[in-house]
């Protein structure tokens, strides 16, 4: 398990359920005062199309994962959010189950060990364990993906979500010695 203070992943049940709405929220605060690289995984299961809607640029037969820098801010996808937000850099990770890992360490070599790292993934969460795993679920529904069942156990925060309102107090957040602290 790769140990990481300087990461804070954002999980949750299923999609458009505002886990990228919170990581707005939390660049936002503290981008004027860290360098924050944002990023999203796309882990790639078999089968997986009911989760991740169409994939309309699939990873190659022979491709284990792909890492790409995010550049537009005006853009409505999540990393454009994340760019727009504040992030100093923001990647799209695609991966296959098998190789988050190496997408990750791929990753960290491309940016300034300084940064603050935030990510929205579940999957990350498996062979990653950051200093906050923040876990996002709708107040009034059990229904959950099954990468979210097996990382909901590591979260630190259970964040219930009608989608669009989180009861959550950014304030909770802090940094302390280049790390992303729960008060």
């Amino acid at each position: 398990m790769i140990e990481d203070k300087q990461l804070l992943i954002v999980g949750g049940t299923k999609r458009n359920i505002g886990k990228t709405s919170l990581i707005e929220r939390i660049i936002k605060k503290f981008s004027s005062d860290y360098d924050i690289v944002a990023f999203k995984i796309k882990t790639i299961y078999p089968n997986d199309t009911f989760f991740h809607g169409t994939d309309t640029n699939p990873l190659s037969a022979d491709e284990k994962f792909r890492l790409i820098e995010e550049k537009n801010a005006n853009g409505n996808e999540d990393t454009n959010r994340m760019l727009k937000a504040g992030a100093k850099k923001v990647f799209k990770i695609k991966t296959k189950a098998n190789y988050i890992s190496y997408a990750y360490e791929e990753l960290k070599n491309k940016i300034n060990n300084n940064s603050l790292l935030i990510c929205e993934s579940n999957t990350l969460r498996k062979t990653v364990n950051p200093s906050i795993y923040l876990f996002v679920k709708e107040a009034n529904s059990n229904d959950m993906k099954p990468s979210a069942k097996e990382v909901i156990k590591f979260a630190n925060k259970i964040i219930l979500t009608d989608g669009k309102n989180h009861d959550f107090n950014i304030e909770e957040i802090c940094v302390k010695n280049n790390m992303w602290l729960l008060k």
